[in-house]
């Protein structure tokens, strides 16, 4: 994988959390930021100054590469706003998230209208129906709706009152998809959370023709006795694929000086191990019934868990099978015990997958509070048995390289 164009300054932790709309189209991120260093001020802690930190860290790096060119929500400070600091990113692409806990008054408000008349778009994070942030609705676009902190008759007595004050409703900490069925239904314009990592499981349904052929290549990709020929076959039977694997195999990733011309010229170079990986990434992203962002996770998943594994002394190779198969069940609509049992997945794969247990499940565990932005809990486990000191780079290199290969394929 390749390096970011730019450096990640030191002790930043940053992630991003996408946005979506209600056809599960990435609308925006959401930029998740702190210091790695503890004696630091967080960016919630009310300090202009861990605001300007964050803002840095951002144009270092480069706003377009952590955000794809897409929207971006970027928390601001009490203190950074009034004191009416430049944001020096255009007001097309940021929208300025406004902490549930600031304190409303003239000077805030004040403050909030200079960056809307610059044309920015202004969020309100999540609004528990309080009279006193009604002031703050004659300026904001978006307010943010925390849905774990409402029963449903709440939420539906309260957003058809919001929707007199001509804004956007974004629903956060959607956790499964009836949750976002629900929102969707009550008028919702954005849904954030972890509900499409989820897998949606209907008794009495049958898996769609796509999840059956995918969970077949899996069995057979798995199996340690799997002959090439056979292989061979089962990709070459298949135009799209094999187009695919091929393009993959001699792209600039590999580096070999002469291009991969067949099927079994590939499973002959590659070995069979690193064939099988690569088709199972190329069948991922053949289904196409799935939000994109979600066949992205993955790949960026297995590709940051293989850039820290040495960290966690376990096998590279072993560790970006492990987070190919950690959204597999949410792809496939299967639980996860189910789909495992189909597959020759080692024991250690499968005890990091089903129970997050051994160094692959710490490694896997990792992964996951960093792409949430849970950095207390990532902290502690860091302390409890070590952790990388360049995390935020691996965690930037696996998302260009997973945003090239989407690209490729």
């Amino acid at each position: 994988m390749s390096s970011p164009t730019l450096p990640i300054p030191g002790n930043i932790l940053l992630a991003r959390q996408p946005i979506f709309d209600k056809e599960l189209k990435v609308f925006a991120y959401e930029l998740l930021f702190r210091s790695g260093n503890l004696n630091i001020a967080c960016v919630t802690d009310g300090n202009s100054a861990s605001s300007q930190v964050m803002i840095n860290a951002f144009l270092e790096i480069g706003i377009d590469t952590i955000s794809g060119g897409r929207v971006c929500f970027v928390n601001l400070t009490r203190d950074f706003i009034v004191g009416q600091l430049p944001l020096p990113f255009p007001p097309s692409i940021c929208v300025i998230e406004i902490l549930e806990d600031i304190k409303v008054d003239e000077e805030l408000l004040t403050s909030i209208k200079s960056f809307t008349d610059k044309g920015f778009t202004v969020a309100l994070d999540d609004y528990v129906f309080e009279d006193g942030k009604m002031p703050l609705f004659k300026l904001i676009d978006i307010v943010k709706i925390d849905i774990m902190a409402c029963d449903q008759d709440l939420l539906e007595n309260n957003v058809n009152k919001l929707k007199t004050h001509n804004v956007r409703l974004l629903a956060e900490k959607v956790e499964t998809q009836e949750e976002f069925e629900l929102c969707k239904s009550l008028g919702f314009d954005y849904f954030q959370g972890y509900f499409i990592s989820k897998p949606v499981v209907i008794k009495g349904v049958d898996l769609k023709p796509s999840r059956i052929a995918l969970l077949k290549v899996l069995t057979m990709l798995e199996d340690p006795d799997c002959d090439i020929d056979v292989l061979e076959g089962l990709i070459s039977r298949d135009v799209v694929l094999s187009y695919k694997l091929l393009r993959i195999i001699s792209s600039p990733y590999f580096g070999f000086r002469r291009e991969i011309t067949s099927i079994k010229h590939a499973v002959v170079t590659l070995g069979l191990k690193a064939i099988r990986d690569w088709f199972v990434v190329i069948a991922l992203t053949n289904i196409d019934d799935k939000p994109n962002e979600l066949i992205l996770m993955t790949l960026q998943r297995a590709a940051m868990m293989k850039s820290l594994s040495k960290d966690f002394r376990v096998d590279s190779d072993v560790a970006f099978t492990t987070g190919l198969f950690s959204l597999i069940d949410a792809i496939i609509d299967q639980p996860m015990s189910n789909i495992l049992n189909t597959l020759s997945l080692s024991k250690d794969i499968t005890s990091a997958l089903i129970a997050r247990e051994g160094s692959l499940g710490e490694l896997l565990t990792t992964v996951i509070l960093y792409e949430r932005g849970q950095w207390e809990e990532l902290e502690e486990l860091e302390d409890s048995q070590g952790g990388s000191d360049e995390i935020s780079t691996h965690y930037l290199e696996a998302m260009n390289w997973a945003n090239g290969l989407i690209q490729t394929v």
